[in-house]
C-alpha cells in the first residue's frame, strides 16, 4: 500500500517522467541569492563578454552560490549573447564554466567583481 506522497511521487514519475513538485516547509519561503531585476536588465544592454556581439545579450547566472536547484545571485550576472550562452556547441551551458573561461580567456570571477562595481557607481 502506497502512503499518499509514495502515489503523487509515482504517478508523477509514470505520467510526466519527472518528480512532483516540492512544497515549501514554510508558507513563504526566505533566503535564497539575492533577486535584481534592474541589475539584470542592466546587464542585457552590455555587449557579450566572450565575442563582444552587441544588442542580443543574456544575463547569463555565473556565479557558485545558487546550489540546491537555485540559481545563482543575480549579481553574479555576466552579459551573453545567445550563441555563447546556450545555442553554440562551444556554449557556457554545453561546455561548463570552466572550460568556457579556460577556452575564451575570461574570468567570471573578475568580470563579475567589475560590472558590481560599475552597478554600484551608476546607482551611486
Amino acid at each position: 500500500m502506497f502512503t499518499e506522497q509514495q502515489l503523487r511521487s509515482y504517478l508523477a514519475w509514470a505520467v510526466h517522467g519527472r518528480k512532483p513538485p516540492r512544497r515549501a516547509s514554510t508558507p513563504t519561503r526566505r533566503g535564497g541569492p539575492p533577486r535584481d531585476e534592474d541589475y539584470k536588465a542592466w546587464i542585457r544592454t552590455l555587449p557579450c563578454c566572450a565575442c563582444g556581439m552587441e544588442g542580443r545579450s543574456q544575463a547569463a547566472h555565473a556565479g557558485s552560490d545558487g546550489g540546491m536547484s537555485q540559481k545563482a545571485s543575480d549579481y553574479s550576472c555576466v552579459p551573453l549573447c545567445p550563441d555563447c550562452h546556450t545555442q553554440a556547441p562551444q556554449a557556457y551551458h554545453r561546455v561548463g564554466k570552466r572550460v568556457f573561461e579556460e577556452r575564451r580567456e575570461l574570468s567570471f570571477v573578475r568580470t563579475v567583481a567589475r560590472l558590481n562595481l560599475e552597478w554600484q557607481a551608476r546607482c551611486a
